[in-house]
């Protein structure tokens, strides 16, 4: 596979504990503020229909009744669905916390992907590991070439840099495997890559 302009190569596992934090600042980030503004919409219709339920000089339509009901319905989804879904992943990711991963940073992309054992790669599909990349993929390994585009984003916090691509990835690069140089690198790469889409958070 051409290694020409690599800047950084890593190898790394990813801690359970860590992706926790990780996928939980993820939802505040990215979950979070799009299902409080569901919610306060719901409660907007909410709070209209209960007013004409108050002021109605005769019974009500049951129909008013059956809209605040609904709304009901969705703003408990909008709180549960998140919990739920950060829960199920937590469970599988305890499944594979001894994965190995590996990132190649490179100037117009980034390389993430997993080794495999040799029984398991035998079993990987041999056409989707070829449209990943553009030359001959390696033995054991699999995964996905990204580029840097307006949709990508990179957030640096504390203990973890995640790597967010609108709608399609979302992975979690542990800091303590780069040096403080290493760290510095990257930050300046990815500053003059991404522009405003990198950003420092703190996690705590």
């Amino acid at each position: 596979m051409e290694n020409s302009g690599i800047l950084l190569e890593k190898n790394y596992q990813i801690p359970y504990e860590l992706f926790k934090k990780a996928f939980t600042a993820f939802q505040k980030k990215f979950v979070y503020p799009r299902n409080y503004c569901t919610i306060v919409i719901l409660l907007f219709i909410i709070l209209v229909y209960g007013y004409f339920i108050a002021t109605a000089e005769t019974s009500p339509p049951p129909l008013y009744f059956m809209i605040i009901f609904i709304c009901l319905v969705l703003i408990f989804f909008q709180w549960y669905n998140p919990k739920k879904i950060r829960r199920n992943l937590l469970l599988a990711i305890k499944e594979i916390e001894q994965d190995q991963y590996r990132i190649r940073i490179f100037p117009e992309y980034l390389e993430i992907g997993t080794f495999f054992s040799p029984e398991d790669s035998d079993h990987l599909p041999e056409q989707e590991t070829d449209a990943l990349f553009d030359d001959t993929p390696e033995e054991n390994f699999s995964g996905k070439r990204i580029y840097y585009n307006k949709y990508l984003s990179v957030l640096e916090y504390d203990d973890f840099l995640m790597i967010y691509q609108a709608k399609t990835m979302f992975y979690v690069l542990p800091k303590a495997i780069f040096s403080e140089e290493e760290l510095e690198i990257i930050r300046v790469h990815f500053s003059q890559r991404l522009g405003k889409t990198f950003q420092k958070f703190s996690s705590r």
